[in-house]
């Protein structure tokens, strides 16, 4: 729940941030120079996070259609490979977090001055959380099988 009132809250804040960025650019004749910046960085979050959201829900990319459409042991080992390739995703989010953290941590962005660890944090914190919910979600299934 948490994660899904962070995703709410960042989405808040980029409708007002594009909001003043069209404001400024086209109303005051003035853009603001930080606006882009805010805008990307709500935006990365909420890919990321959203993406752990929809795995939580289990909403995330499958083939529901074709598993549905499986024998049951046929679709239990199908739900299993969607588990470890969802799982080597988040492992990959999380490899490429820490692979890029030397480079990042030496870049900040141009108006607001930010470090770029702000902007490629939000790799591996989803890929932890995609991990963490798609092996709550497995255990749990394999608890009520």
């Amino acid at each position: 729940m948490l994660i899904e009132r962070l995703c709410l809250l960042l989405m808040l804040a980029l409708v007002g941030d594009v909001f003043l960025g069209v404001f400024s650019r086209y109303v005051m004749q003035a853009t603001f120079a930080w606006y882009d910046e805010v805008a990307r960085l709500c935006f990365i979050w909420i890919v990321f996070l959203g993406a752990a959201v929809a795995v939580k829900r289990g909403q995330h990319f499958r083939m529901k259609l074709l598993v549905d459409r499986l024998a049951p042991g046929a679709a239990r080992f199908a739900e299993h490979v969607v588990t470890l390739a969802t799982v080597a995703f988040g492992g990959v989010l999380v490899a490429g977090g820490y692979g890029i953290y030397p480079i990042a941590s030496r870049q900040v962005t141009d108006a607001l001055e930010l470090s770029m660890l702000w902007f490629y944090g939000a790799l591996p914190v989803g890929g932890v959380l995609i991990i963490g919910y798609a092996l709550r979600q497995a255990w749990q299934r394999e608890r009520t099988a």
